[in-house]
């Protein structure tokens, strides 16, 4: 029930507002229904003798309606404070989600519905409550509250106009039900559908250099529209269904005050106010068919935005209790980790390596060698399946290790704000050095407004290279003792590169650095080298030892070293 997962989601802090919202528009139905009724004493007086007599009843009408109108007012406001309460429970829970997202489900069809629900449900929270809730009870309300109200009229009318609400609404329910499917199956294709248009964009250069066309976007397009052709096959019973019914219902009203006002237990006028009551009726009923689609769509929505809340409670807030990195450069050392992906790929096997406090340690390898993978375990991104990561002795859960790292990727994203936002919290006093360190000196001097210049949008402002040594300062900003590089410096031009290089060698002995990369000039930083190959470590030392040796690195090496100079 839409009610019940409201209250689920908002909790203790929204039932204030629930119950008002609820009662006042409760309170403006009954109002409304009474209105309609006293149509009949003011028809009455106004085609009796005395039709002077009318006045007290027209008061009487006039008073109901306002007292709806503010009701109404009053419940709108309430239902927008409630609306808000479940902005914040989705943005909260969320947010939460997706910081518990493990890297893996980042195009997972959980993530997926996360992304749309956060997309869409949201900012549909104030409608749903305001401009789908009021209808809906209003709708449900009204033709049994007239029924009752018939009583006092006609029994044959009450008996007629209840069991024509019931019939109704049993028809409107079979017509959902059978629709139900169909939506969420379509809604399905559509999130599958914006996912494969996402990443058929994002592949664009490889599609087209591989001569590939759109054939795997093809197939989730007629997918999708096949699934909406069924829900649309679906729709039209259901809506002919209530169609029928309504048309079968009216009948009946007309033919029951027809044959009442004609044996004479219905005066005239009582039968002239009922075209009215049978208007209200078709009014109400005709509402109803219209918020059928929409609340169902809305109901489906807050299922899954409760379930997202449930869970968020659960596992209790990822922000409470953060760990907070001390800076000091930390020796690490991994202890037979073991990592396979959710397909099964088997990417780390048994990896034993120390990665000693201070220094520069380089891993190297052949694509799919588990490279990224070994850094995202060691900076607490993932849990290994296997093994264990050792914080100078210590085993170290992954919320200390994200703790204690700061992580330079191959690509920087800046957000399209200043400089100084980008690099984070970080006192003026601290930035001169910051920028030395991350030889963005140059850079902040040039830039028209300093660290409060804007980068643009996708930080268009700055070139790669310097949007690289922007992440590398943000890296450095990051008080923790490990800082972790993966292939940062692969599509930059050689004095970007030295660039980089010079800074990261300017934090030798006072963090713990890791390097992935394939870049000789990285290389040659590096205290130690480990080889990774097909996820285990097959070698590890100096460049030296490394070259001496032979094997895989001394093949990498020489590749490397030839490729150095291509050009295209």
């Amino acid at each position: 029930m839409i009610y019940s997962d409201i209250a689920a989601i908002t909790g203790a802090a929204g039932r204030r507002d629930r119950l008002l919202f609820v009662g006042l528009t409760v309170f403006s139905t009954v109002l409304q229904a009474a209105s309609v009724m006293t149509l009949i004493p003011v028809l009455h007086a106004l085609f009796g003798d005395q039709p002077s007599q009318a006045w007290p009843w027209v008061g009487l009408l006039v008073a109901q309606l306002v007292l709806a109108w503010v009701a109404d007012g009053l419940a709108t406001r309430a239902g927008l404070r409630l609306g808000f309460g479940l902005i914040d429970a989705i943005e909260v829970a969320g947010l939460s989600a997706i910081r518990r997202l493990d890297p893996a489900e980042l195009h997972s069809p959980r993530a997926s519905r996360l992304r749309d629900l956060i997309s869409t449900a949201a900012p549909e929270s104030i409608s749903v409550v305001v401009l789908l809730g009021s209808p809906l009870i209003h709708a449900l309300l009204l033709t049994p509250l007239l029924a009752l109200m018939l009583l006092a009229v006609a029994w044959q009318l009450a008996l007629v106009a209840l069991a024509g609400g019931i019939a109704m609404f049993l028809a409107l329910v079979a017509g959902r039900r059978a629709v139900a499917k169909s939506e969420e199956a379509f809604a399905d294709a559509g999130r599958e559908l914006d996912d494969r248009v996402l990443e058929f964009a994002w592949a664009q250069p490889t599609l087209r250099g591989a001569g590939v066309g759109t054939g795997t976007l093809d197939g989730v397009l007629r997918a999708s529209r096949r699934r909406g052709l069924r829900l649309l096959a679906w729709q039209i019973p259901g809506d002919t269904l209530f169609s029928v019914v309504l048309q079968l219902v009216l009948l009946a009203f007309g033919a029951t005050t027809v044959a009442l006002y004609l044996s004479g237990d219905l005066e005239p006028v009582a039968a002239a106010a009922m075209i009215v009551v049978l208007l209200r009726i078709v009014e109400t009923t005709g509402s109803l068919s219209l918020l059928s689609t929409p609340s169902a769509s809305a109901a489906r929505v807050l299922t899954s935005v409760r379930e997202l809340v449930t869970e968020h409670q659960a596992a209790g807030d990822p922000r409470a209790g953060v760990v907070r990195g001390t800076g000091l450069a930390r020796g690490l050392r991994a202890d037979g980790l073991d990592f396979t992906y959710p397909d099964g790929t088997r990417a780390l096997r048994e990896v034993d390596a120390d990665f000693p406090a201070g220094a520069i340690t380089v891993i190297v390898g052949g694509s799919g060698s588990g490279k990224s993978t070994l850094l995202d375990v060691l900076s607490g991104l993932r849990e290994p399946t296997g093994g264990a990561v050792l914080a100078d002795g210590v085993p170290a859960a992954a919320p200390d290790r994200l703790a204690e790292a700061s992580v330079v990727f191959q690509t920087t994203q800046l957000r399209p704000g200043t400089l100084r936002e980008n690099i984070g919290a970080v006192d003026d006093a601290a930035l001169p050095a910051l920028a030395e360190r991350a030889q963005l000196t140059e850079l902040v001097e040039t830039l028209p407004a300093g660290w409060d210049s804007r980068v643009g949008e996708s930080a268009n402002a700055l070139s790669g290279g310097e949007r690289q040594r922007v992440g590398l300062a943000r890296a450095l900003a990051k008080p923790a003792g490990v800082l972790l590089v993966d292939e940062a410096t692969s599509a930059l031009d050689a004095i970007t590169e030295r660039a980089v290089v010079d800074a990261l060698e300017q934090v030798r002995g006072e963090r713990t650095t890791v390097i992935v990369t394939h870049r000789p000039a990285l290389v040659a930083l590096a205290d130690q080298v480990i080889v990774l190959d097909d996820g285990r470590v097959v070698d590890s030392g100096n460049v030296e030892q490394l070259l001496a040796r032979g094997g895989v690195f001394a093949d990498l090496w020489t590749r490397w070293r030839q490729t150095e100079g291509w050009q295209v």
